[in-house]
């Protein structure tokens, strides 16, 4: 039996910060993330209610969003000053031993074997892991800033790529979750409780038992050999000329792009609460009387629910009005365009509305696979919507259609 002290030293003070950090980038991104997804459950209803509101959670879930892309461009810039000025082992690649170890710890816990694997300083588990907060990682901060700014996306994209983020954004956060919850919490926090992130130091039972090969060779003294000093400084002054740029060039593309589509964070404006515009109709009003007699076209369906007239009708919009309206309020649309005439019939009203506005519904989309509406709507699907709807999300279907 090798004998040794009781504790090792396993992290520094910066790699316990940095897991710190992670640690609560990645809570807050989860919290208010999982909350978004599934806005009409009670315990979401509430905790959206306690954190201030839907708007208050995004502002939460893009701040810890820009935390979370700062710190994977300072884990890049330290992985690299570890590798190429000190050129210490790449401990965390994975290789064949992995697999071995998988097999045997497998077999171990099966009682099989009657001894565990001797593991290195990260063991398979550990490597599965880490690689999976990176690829996992890469994959939500690539489909974040699609629906963070969707519509610089659709200038580069089709339209149907920014759902698509959503669903992939959407299901990856649901396995980074249950990964944290089941995998990483039992491995740490129930088979063994680990303090090394807490302490920086490992008792001499868990090394044996996670990382018995690093063990043994701390006991016979085996380390990574250090180079002369004028080499290690000669290193660091090379390494600075590329760790400023890309670091400048990190924080550039971050602010970048949380800065980039200055709407994409705000939700629509709740309706104006002052009294609507009150016209008087009489039976001599011109309302009433042809419709070529009035200056400007009728409005062709109900107001009510629909205060918000520039989500259908404006310059970019399915609905386009004219270019001297332009910079004009909301409020005012209804000053000069008037409800359609109450005296006409049923059928005039419903042919003016499928010919000058949005469509109806004409089926639920409460359930699948209606909820999702470009599974059968968009250019080259089974029903198919003009050309100029491209850029618009899957989300504002139902804020035209009805």
């Amino acid at each position: 039996m090798l004998a040794g002290p009781a504790r090792y030293r396993r992290f520094t003070v910066p790699q316990r910060i940095e897991h710190l950090v992670l640690t609560l980038s990645f809570t807050v991104l989860g919290l208010t993330g999982l909350v978004q997804m599934y806005a009409q459950n009670g315990v979401s209803e509430w905790l959206i209610g306690i954190l201030g509101g839907i708007q208050s959670i995004r502002i939460f879930h893009r701040a810890a969003a820009i935390v979370f892309s700062v710190l994977a461009v300072y884990h890049i810039i330290v992985v690299a000053y570890r590798l190429y000025v000190r050129r210490v082992s790449m401990t965390l690649l994975p290789e064949m031993k992995d697999f071995k170890d998988g097999f045997h710890s497998l077999g171990y816990s099966l009682l099989l074997r009657k001894n565990p694997p001797k593991m290195p300083r990260y063991n398979f588990a550990e490597k599965l892991e880490y690689w999976a907060l990176i690829w996992g990682g890469a994959i939500m901060m690539v489909t974040g800033f699609m629906l963070w700014n969707p519509l610089i996306t659709s200038e580069f994209l089709p339209g149907q790529f920014i759902p698509a983020a959503k669903a992939v954004h959407g299901a990856e956060a649901v396995l980074a979750v249950l990964a944290i919850l089941i995998w990483h919490f039992y491995n740490v926090h129930i088979k063994m409780f680990n303090k090394s992130m807490i302490t920086g130091k490992m008792t001499r039972h868990q090394m044996e038992e996670e990382h018995g090969a690093e063990w043994a060779e701390i006991l016979t003294g085996k380390t990574d050999p250090e180079d002369s000093r004028p080499i290690k400084r000669r290193r660091q002054m090379i390494f600075v000329l590329g760790a400023v740029p890309f670091a400048a060039l990190g924080a550039g593309t971050i602010y970048w792009a949380a800065t980039a589509e200055a709407t994409a964070s705000e939700t629509l404006p709740a309706p104006i609460s002052q009294p609507a515009i009150y016209s008087p109709q009489t039976t001599d009003s011109p309302l009433l009387t042809e419709s070529e007699s009035v200056s400007a076209p009728l409005i062709s369906h109900p107001l009510e629910g629909r205060r918000q007239c520039q989500t259908c009708h404006g310059l970019p919009t399915m609905v386009p009005m004219p270019s001297n309206h332009k910079g004009r309020p909301v409020e005012s649309c209804s000053i000069c365009h008037k409800p359609s005439p109450v005296k006409e019939t049923a059928v005039s009203s419903a042919k003016k509305v499928q010919t000058s506005g949005p469509k109806p519904i004409p089926h639920s989309t409460e359930a699948e696979p209606y909820q999702n509406c470009v599974n059968c709507h968009g250019i080259g699907k089974p029903m198919a919507f003009p050309s100029n709807h491209s850029g618009y999300p899957v989300e504002s279907c139902t804020a035209c259609h009805k």
